[in-house]
């Protein structure tokens, strides 16, 4: 977990609409909103280069700077043009340090899976863990030990180990990871399966072959 505080430059905006986006792009700058509760929602823009910096750090919180104004926030929603390739808009959401919020958590694997090298393929069922926790408590991500995992193992999310002060607000019992044996290897096992019942029928037919045959003797 990072306790780093991340700040971010961002100034007021008054115009609005296509046009408006459109020239704040060309200025290099990204329309952004700030809203939370008993905030009263403000439009601002945020220089690109800046967010291109903080968006790689993978981080959640960010204090926004607007001159003498400083607001912690939480980035909520970026919304992006994936075809150009650039940031549409942001949604931060103002927070109050010292209140609990909810968010979510990228799960990252850590170590290599037992089972994995020997045969079996590592798969995550979790990606994002719902957490409670004080915004200064958030952590960045969250790594999950998969070493001891063998195949038909399981890592939960009560097995998760959680920074000071981070809940987990998902059932523990939840599946984060799980080693399994290669499909090819599941499948030819399920087909040799049927093979017992026709063994014994085929036993039975001899069975009442010899038996018929001893009668007939008699």
């Amino acid at each position: 977990m990072s306790k780093e505080n991340h700040q971010i430059e961002v100034e007021a905006r008054a115009e609005f609409g296509n046009n408006a986006s459109r020239r704040l792009r060309h200025a290099g700058m990204i329309p952004a909103i700030i809203y939370g509760k008993g905030v009263e929602p403000r439009a601002v823009a945020v220089n690109a280069d800046h967010w291109k910096v903080f968006s790689a750090l993978h981080s959640h919180m960010v204090t926004l700077v607007e001159k003498e104004r400083q607001t912690p926030a939480l980035v909520r929603e970026v919304q992006y043009n994936h075809l150009k390739n650039y940031v549409v808009h942001i949604d931060f959401q103002a927070v109050d340090l010292n209140a609990e919020i909810h968010s979510t958590v990228a799960i990252h694997p850590f170590g290599e899976s037992y089972g994995a090298s020997h045969g079996g393929i590592l798969e995550q069922e979790l990606h994002e863990l719902p957490v409670i926790c004080r915004p200064a408590d958030l952590p960045e991500l969250i790594r999950g030990d998969v070493t001891a995992l063998q195949i038909g193992d399981a890592l939960t999310v009560a097995q998760l180990e959680l920074p000071a002060g981070v809940k987990a607000n998902i059932d523990p019992e939840t599946v984060v990871f799980h080693v399994v044996r290669p499909r090819e290897e599941s499948e030819a096992s399920s087909e040799e399966t049927p093979a017992a019942p026709e063994a014994i029928n085929e036993t039975k037919a001899e069975a009442r072959a010899a038996e018929k045959e001893n009668k007939e003797k008699k």
